[in-house]
């Protein structure tokens, strides 16, 4: 029986009884069998497998509605100033100000599915091209390294001028299949790479701290085994170096240098010693769905994108990593008005403002601590395919972009 039979099976059991049987003080008899409800969870653990595929993420927004393009709202008196720093998901990575004109560019030479740059203090950037390679510009867009490594989501500077970068590690035969575990790789200032951690490496310790994967079922259980498909077992999409907090001074799970990660696949985030990589903190299974960009605030909290991929509408979280609870949450009303099913980010600026970047939609918005939109953006690139989606937007202070205009 398919899933879509046997909750209409529940709904006509419930009318079928008066309605005091069906409120709380009577739960609803389950009308399924054993056999039933075992085909049913298979069922469930089967199109769960199928988010595990390591895919491509889809570029453009079929259903946008073409009349939003660019900036649609700005209260100046309640924004935070400054400068957004963006790619166009391709080989261009821009800096457009608040009214959405691009002020800076640099373009690789090359195109490719470049998701993510940071901003250098040199006034060079550090861009992530899918699967491609590491790459950095100058402020004159001229290459400093273009190091070939499948790199992927997310780059980190460390204070000796070094960088770790999510990438693609090993695949592997695992249970029959053709399985991805993802890996954190060093790129120093010359741009010689080496392995720096290694989820395949730390399988056993991370298994411990999340319940079993679809891609643990052994090979037939959930179906037949195809060859040609490809699974990613823990999509690592962070690597954030923690910044210094007094919350770092007090408890060293969290201290300055210490690197903060996310496991998307696995629900879970973890902090790792910046020494000798063991992991020191972790949270996410039960509470989390398919999450992005943890990101540790100066408060000492921990800033959560997330996506809400089974639950079906997105939420940003802040959590009390000593406590374990959520200090503060937010989705839209109704929920399932905001929802990015697979990307997106968030960032807590300094004005108590959070920059949302919904990805799926290229849309981003700025929400003020008491809920309301004080800022937003549309991606104005759009084609016969839709409009493009942004990965992560990042607003930057307008000191830093104007040191870089006024060396030029």
């Amino acid at each position: 029986m398919k899933s879509t039979s046997l909750r209409a099976s529940l709904s006509l059991a419930c009318l079928a009884l008066p309605a005091w049987a069906c409120g709380p003080s009577a739960p609803t008899p389950d009308p399924l069998t054993v056999e039933e409800r075992a085909d049913l969870a298979q069922q469930e653990r089967s199109e769960k497998l199928d988010h595990l595929r390591s895919l491509g993420y889809v570029a453009w927004d079929a259903a946008a509605d073409t009349k939003l393009k660019g900036v649609v709202r700005y209260e100046k008196d309640r924004v935070f100033p400054g400068y957004n720093l963006w790619t166009n998901d391709d080989s261009l990575i821009r800096v457009t100000d608040l009214d959405g004109r691009e002020i800076r560019s640099w373009r690789l030479n090359r195109p490719g599915h470049c998701e993510h740059a940071e901003l250098l203090d040199d006034g060079g950037v550090i861009v992530v091209c899918v699967g491609k390679s590491l790459t950095r510009l100058d402020r004159n867009a001229r290459v400093v390294f273009d190091v070939q490594i499948k790199v992927h989501h997310d780059v980190a500077l460390l204070p000796d001028g070094s960088f770790l970068v999510a990438g693609i590690g090993e695949e592997r035969d695992y249970q029959g299949r053709r399985v991805v575990f993802d890996a954190i790789a060093r790129v120093d200032a010359a741009g010689a790479a080496s392995p720096w951690w290694l989820t395949y490496q730390n399988l056993d310790k991370l298994q411990r701290l999340h319940a079993a994967s679809e891609l643990d079922e052994p090979p037939g259980r959930l179906g037949p085994v195809d060859p040609n498909k490809v699974y990613d077992y823990y999509h690592l999409n962070t690597v954030e170096v923690l910044p210094p907090t007094p919350l770092g001074e007090r408890d060293p799970r969290f201290r300055a240098g210490n690197i903060l990660i996310c496991l998307r696949n696995a629900n879970l985030i973890l902090i790792l010693d910046r020494d000798d990589q063991s992991i020191v903190w972790s949270w996410g299974p039960g509470e989390l769905d398919l999450p992005h960009m943890p990101t540790m605030l100066d408060n000492g909290r921990i800033l959560i994108f997330d996506n809400g991929t089974f639950r079906g509408f997105t939420r940003i979280l802040e959590l009390d990593p000593v406590a374990e609870t959520i200090a503060w949450s937010w989705q839209a009303n109704p929920p399932e008005s905001f929802f990015s099913k697979f990307r997106g980010g968030a960032q807590r600026l300094p004005n108590g403002n959070t920059l949302i970047c919904e990805s799926e939609k290229g849309h981003v918005f700025e929400l003020a601590p008491d809920g309301k939109v004080v800022w937003e953006f549309w991606n104005p690139e759009i084609s016969k395919l839709g409009r493009k989606r942004i990965y992560r937007f990042t607003r930057l202070p307008e000191s830093r972009v104007e040191r870089l205009l006024a060396a030029e």
